[in-house]
């Protein structure tokens, strides 16, 4: 079994896809490394290569003039980047920004595209998943704009969870700042009463999960919604 081949089965994305077009799609596949903070594409950018994360998380976020990016949507192993190719759209509607650093499988875009026209099956199941980006999308939208701070680091704090294969990850005040677009003395309040409860614990930019049932409580229903949408399309 190759290197590729013993990762594969860990992005749930390709797992959707018939054997046949798996089998397709993992041999075009390189397995790659993605370091905290590398920035994958630049919003309005051309995709060179689509991504299906493995242990790797990558942040997509809006840049506003004169204001830092905001995030709206984690891909984790769950997902890929560049779905939007399907669409027949090169250029990156957001900027993807490695969240936590990690393992994905890589595809030239040149190689991508011929495995669509090939495989329309393939077609399928990204247009699934296109439309669960948009609910994503619109969901953190409205998220933004009526829950209070801590029920937003809640929810991203879960969706990290989710996608890190651990109970501790990498992730400081001010990447979380930047990511719910508030002050980092926000996401230090905000961050200070969750180690107070339990459910988390802090320390030289690694957070720790304590209590997951815990944070669910305290999440807004946004992280719910996501969820259920997901394994509604997808799984």
């Amino acid at each position: 079994m190759s290197t590729v081949q013993a990762f594969a089965t860990r992005n749930r994305l390709m797992d959707e896809l018939p054997a046949r077009q798996y089998g397709r799609m993992l041999s075009a596949c390189e397995l790659v490394t993605l370091s905290p903070r590398q920035v994958v594409c630049d919003q309005d950018g051309v995709f060179t290569h689509v991504y299906f994360p493995l242990t790797a998380s990558i942040s997509l976020m809006i840049k506003v003039a004169e204001h830092p990016p905001l995030g709206m949507v984690l891909v984790g192993s769950e997902g890929m980047l560049g779905a939007s190719l399907a669409l027949g759209v090169s250029a990156a509607p957001l900027r993807a920004v490695v969240q936590g650093g990690g393992t994905a499988l890589r595809i030239s875009v040149p190689g991508f595209i011929a495995l669509l026209e090939e495989n329309p099956a393939i077609g399928v199941v990204l247009n699934r998943y296109l439309y669960v980006l948009m609910e994503q999308l619109s969901q953190t939208a409205a998220c933004n704009r009526f829950h209070e701070v801590e029920a937003r680091l809640v929810r991203w704090l879960l969706l990290t969870h989710d996608r890190a294969h651990a109970d501790n990850f990498q992730l400081t005040h001010l990447f979380l700042a930047e990511i719910l677009g508030v002050q980092r003395s926000a996401v230090t309040i905000a961050a200070g009463m969750l180690q107070h409860k339990g459910l988390i614990s802090y320390s030289r930019g690694v957070i720790t999960i304590i209590d997951r049932v815990g944070l669910e409580r305290l999440s807004c229903e946004c992280y719910g919604l996501l969820l259920a949408d997901y394994q509604r399309q997808i799984a």
